[in-house]
């Protein structure tokens, strides 16, 4: 899924970057039997791939998936 572009403050050749980039992170995990991204992480990192968000941003929001994730396993 890719989401549209609202702003195109980067250009098309960022965007193929960061989409490669966030592929081969993918595929990383994988490997490592981490599993397939979840929903909201796939839509998390197209808000970064097409600019919408910075990387500090992403992090942040990354974080707190994986924080909400740990709480849910625990109860």
């Amino acid at each position: 899924m890719n989401a549209p572009v609202i702003n195109a403050l980067i250009s098309p050749d960022e965007v193929a970057r960061r989409r490669e980039t966030m592929a081969e992170a993918v595929w990383s995990a994988r490997m490592e039997g981490l599993g397939k991204p979840t929903e909201e992480e796939v839509e998390l990192s197209e808000l970064w791939i097409t600019g919408q968000i910075t990387h500090d941003e992403l992090r942040q929001r990354t974080k707190k998936l994986v924080a909400d994730t740990v709480r849910e396993l625990g109860n």
